[in-house]
């Protein structure tokens, strides 16, 4: 039984000099008690009593940055009866505290715990008592407790800014500290320092024995027969300190509600943990596959112990059944290449989407629906991965729920990045060894987790960042992250693989050999801004997984004028700054001077909008190129969520709304893929079928005139195999150095929805181009809140889009028609109001120049 005591805190707060030693004298303060219910991060009830300002608004983060050098306290009364305290164990477990605690029960200090990423829990039998109970906690943000001496290894962190706009981002104390270490401050966030209790807080209670924990694998398939066969492990606890006990065990397996098989096993239980391994076949196993290659049925495990007069069950949770393999063989014909490959079910997965930061600065409070909102984006853009960012936190499990629910795997890191980490401390390797075996056995049964990574760019550090300092041979975390990590992964989940850190692989840490690398240097990040803004730079993509990369956009208008809080929309002010990253160097208008206008006097309307395509442009055409290589097997780009408005990496803004980008990325995803490149003077068109299913279809391809007055073109029929990513045309390439015409692939099967492929040989303000003449046609209703129509145009179109709330979600926008072509179109508006008159479909015209749309 668990008593969840969630609701009803109260929190104050004191100066950092009361310490522990001023507890009963805080416990009776009478005054500046705030109400709070958990999670709680101590912004909260500040934030909701008017105390301070939303911090994530204009640039009110500095106004509450006084919170980081208070002690904050919390205190909670409680009913127990006696029959609770007739229970064999009590325990009290903290979910998380942020992250320097102390904890009291009934007066009695119950000790200190220095981790937000693992549980406080304590076995509290003989300290409660009938009736009222009262716990009381202090926790601070934990940088007072470091000084300089304290640093001397690893005050090198990267990620520490300071200018005039965005005030002081980043610490080299976060080191030291086991919480979120992007809440000092990031490229892409504001430094809003958390502290509180982030999770639940329950007591449990327990009777002689319980089931602890339940390990699950699928050790093999059968494809012939479609017979899965299961290994379960199974933790009993006996709770009496001298007897063994007579025990049943029974343990189902459930689809879609009904029992699929069912074992019951005699168990005698020796005094405390006993360790019980059971097999299990399941024929014609409903396989869990990534999005785009299947469906995800997730069965549920159910499992009882009883005794002739007690029974105990374990909660109850889902699992897909799926064999998970890392390929990293030898590349043909290379003495040094090896492939970084995942494999489910025995089949190669190109692993496609993005990298997941905390949803909010303030992550107690990211709430279900905004998980669900995220997590069903994500699927609908195409993800099939999201990398799970080592400088965030490990995520409630509704996370893991729906990434399971959704087929979008997981790839993890360990909550360490871009800095050295003081593991020649033994406290801080403890704390280390405690949170990794949490978290393994604590996510290890979910399908979508794929790969458990070490850190972030700590490795590469090592070899580039650090080699010139003072403490150079000074290799900080890579205890961590070489001994503790792999070892705990290889204890708890031997069936998950383990990967050192990201980027990693080869002589190199962030070489292109092996392993996997974050693709910075090459292009966003390089000293020429052409190469940050032409995006056939990532046609020389060598690397064999990408698993960062990325290019700046803003949100759409709603979202800014949120966050700037009804200040004015202007590009030169402070406010600006404040919410634009610090990456962004200018690349933004940049981008827009090569691809679309002269940003000279360019208003606020025409920067949101090109400024989004050329973010579109860039991840679109990236995401293209680096999945048409057959050696590549990943391409995750940075990133997909924000956790603050501002001009920067994402495709779904802060506030839920898509950025333009996000089109681009959807289609650039597609299952079902046709992408043109142009090879040693040939064009190759690489196919993608990630479907279960063979695809027969007739393509026409060659030379297209804008203007839609014909073709020079060939049919060619192909036929796609299941789970295949292959070259399935080449022909020698025809002059189209014309500005009026482009290279094209389509396919003419009249139900296909393979969308066509093109390559154009100038930028999109070079091009001769007419009036698109754009016709909108079959619109209907197909339930409430959706309607559907069709769109085409008898001229090559570009950027077409409807000019509708920014909150409206279709199913495609911001697109390009090839002459001909027809595009349906689903528009979801929910509750918004929408007549059909108000969808008018338009397109840049070729007076882009002049800011016409």
């Amino acid at each position: 039984m668990k008593l969840l005591l969630n609701e009803e805190w109260q929190l104050t707060w004191e100066p950092l000099y009361r310490q522990t030693a001023d507890y009963l004298q805080v416990k009776n303060k009478q005054q500046n008690w705030l109400r709070a219910d958990l999670p709680c991060d101590v912004h909260m009830p500040l934030i909701a009593q008017g105390i301070i300002a939303e911090p994530l608004v204009a640039d009110q983060c500095f106004a509450s940055e006084w919170t980081e050098n208070r002690s904050w306290w919390f205190k909670k009364t409680f009913m127990l009866t006696d029959e609770q305290l007739l229970s064999d164990q009590i325990i009290l477990r903290f979910e998380s505290l942020d992250v320097e605690a102390d904890i009291w029960l009934n007066d009695g200090h119950l000790g200190h715990h220095r981790s937000a990423f693992y549980p406080f829990a304590c076995d509290v039998k003989g300290k409660l008592q009938q009736g009222v109970n009262q716990l009381f906690v202090r926790v601070t943000s934990g940088l007072e407790l470091y000084s300089e001496n304290d640093l001397a290894l690893i005050s090198e962190a990267k990620v520490v800014y300071e200018n005039e706009q965005i005030g002081h981002r980043g610490d080299h104390r976060r080191g030291m500290l086991r919480k979120p270490q992007y809440v000092f401050g990031w490229d892409w966030g504001p430094r809003v320092v958390t502290c509180g209790i982030m999770g639940e807080v329950s007591i449990e209670f327990a009777h002689r024995f319980q089931i602890r924990d339940i390990h699950v694998t699928t050790t093999s398939l059968d494809a012939a027969s479609k017979t899965a066969h299961l290994q379960f492990q199974l933790e009993l606890l006996n709770l009496h300190p001298f007897q063994t006990l007579e025990t049943e065990l029974k343990l189902a397996l459930l689809f879609n509600g009904k029992e699929v098989h069912l074992i019951q096993k005699d168990c005698c239980l020796r005094s405390g943990l006993n360790y019980v391994t059971i097999p299990m076949e399941v024929p014609d196993a409903k396989l869990w596959w990534p999005n785009g290659m299947g469906e995800q049925p997730l069965y549920a495990i159910r499992a009882t112990l009883q005794t002739t007069t007690h029974a105990v069950e374990y909660p109850s949770f889902s699992y897909g059944i799926r064999t998970l393999n890392l390929k990293m063989d030898k590349i043909l014909e290379s003495q040094d290449e090896r492939s970084f490959t995942f494999e489910i079910n025995g089949v190669s997965v190109f692993s496609k989407g993005g990298n997941w930061i905390p949803a909010d600065a303030i992550y107690a409070r990211v709430t279900d629906a905004k998980y669900e909102a995220l997590l069903s984006e994500a699927k609908e853009a195409n993800f099939n991965m999201l990398r799970v960012w080592g400088g965030g936190i490990y995520e409630r499990d509704i996370f893991y729920d729906k990434c399971d629910e959704y087929g979008i795997l997981i790839w993890h890191d360990f909550m360490f990045t871009c800095a050295k980490y003081p593991d020649h401390l033994a406290w801080f390797r403890d704390e280390v060894e405690r949170e990794i075996d949490y978290q393994t056995r604590r996510l290890r049964n979910h399908s979508a987790l794929v790969l458990w990574c070490g850190n972030n760019e700590n490795h590469w550090g090592f070899e580039e960042w650090w080699n010139e300092t003072e403490a150079a041979n000074f290799y900080g975390g890579a205890d961590c992250y070489n001994d503790i990590a792999p070892r705990l992964v290889q204890r708890n989940c031997p069936a998950i693989p383990y990967w050192n850190s990201s980027p990693y692989g080869g002589a190199h840490p962030n070489g292109n050999q092996s392993g996997d690398t974050h693709h910075w240097n090459d292009c966003m990040m390089h000293a020429d801004m052409e190469k940050r803004i032409t995006p056939e730079e990532y046609d020389k993509v060598s690397a064999k997984f990408v698993s960062e990369y990325g290019y700046i956009g803003p949100c759409r208008k709603a979202s800014m004028d949120k966050y700037h809080n009804g200040e004015e929309l202007d590009r030169e002010s402070k406010l600006w700054q404040l919410h634009t990253n610090v990456f962004e160097k200018d690349t933004v208008l940049a981008g827009i001077n090569k691809h679309y206008l002269t940003t000279e006097h360019m208003g606020i309307d025409d920067y949101l909008l090109y400024a989004g395509l050329c973010q579109g442009v860039m991840l679109g055409y990236s995401l293209e190129a680096i999945r048409s290589k057959l050696f590549c097997s990943g391409a995750l780009f940075w990133m997909y969520n924000d956790c603050w408005g501002e001009v920067g990496w994402s495709i779904l803004d802060y506030y839920l709304t898509r950025k333009i980008s996000y089109y681009f990325v959807k289609r650039a995803l597609a299952p079902v893929k046709l992408i043109l490149r142009e090879q040693d003077g040939m064009i190759q068109l690489t196919a993608i079928n990630e479907t279960s299913s063979v695809i027969r279809e007739v393509l026409e391809y060659g030379l297209i005139y804008y203007d839609g007055s014909g073709t020079q073109s060939t049919e060619a029929k192909v036929e796609l195999q299941p789970f295949s990513r292959e070259v399935v045309l080449q022909w020698a390439a025809l002059d189209y150095s014309s500005r009026e015409a482009c290279l094209f692939v389509r396919a003419l099967g009249e139900s296909s929805e393979i969308l066509p492929a093109m390559i154009q040989n100038e930028v999109f303000r070079n091009l001769i181009l007419p009036d698109a003449r754009l016709i909108l046609s079959n619109i209907h209703a197909i339930e409430p809140g959706q309607i559907r129509c069709t769109v085409t145009s008898e001229a090559f179109a570009h950027a077409v889009h409807f000019g509708l709330d920014e909150t409206i979600q279709l199913s495609d926008e911001y697109f390009d028609l090839i002459p001909g072509e027809k595009r349906e179109i689903t528009i979801r508006h929910g509750e918004i109001p929408l007549t059909t008159d108000q969808i008018v479909p338009r397109s840049i015209t070729r007076n882009h120049s002049e800011g016409g749309v």
